[in-house]
């Protein structure tokens, strides 16, 4: 999926000072989500230009994730979630 469509859909980029990160791969690295619900979020990794929905738990802790296939289906759960 490519990042100017994810981003036209809204999603938040954070850069992450990270030095030894972009000595290796040539850039920083960067955090791109878009909260759908206090503990569901999407998540879309640049270098690999996969996207992810992702629950939580209170603490933070990673509870399930599904790997999303297409812009289709994100455009779909953004609808559902009403975001």
């Amino acid at each position: 999926m490519d990042y100017d469509k994810i981003m036209a859909l809204g999603f938040k980029e954070e850069i992450a000072e990270d030095k030894v990160y972009e000595r290796k791969f040539g850039y920083l690295y960067s955090i791109i989500t878009k909260k759908l619900t206090k503990d569901i979020y999407l998540e879309y990794q640049k270098d690999t230009r996969d996207c992810k929905m992702v629950r939580v738990d209170k603490k933070g802790n990673i509870k399930a994730s599904l790997t999303l296939d297409n812009i289709k289906e994100i455009e779909i759960l953004i609808a559902f979630y009403g975001k």
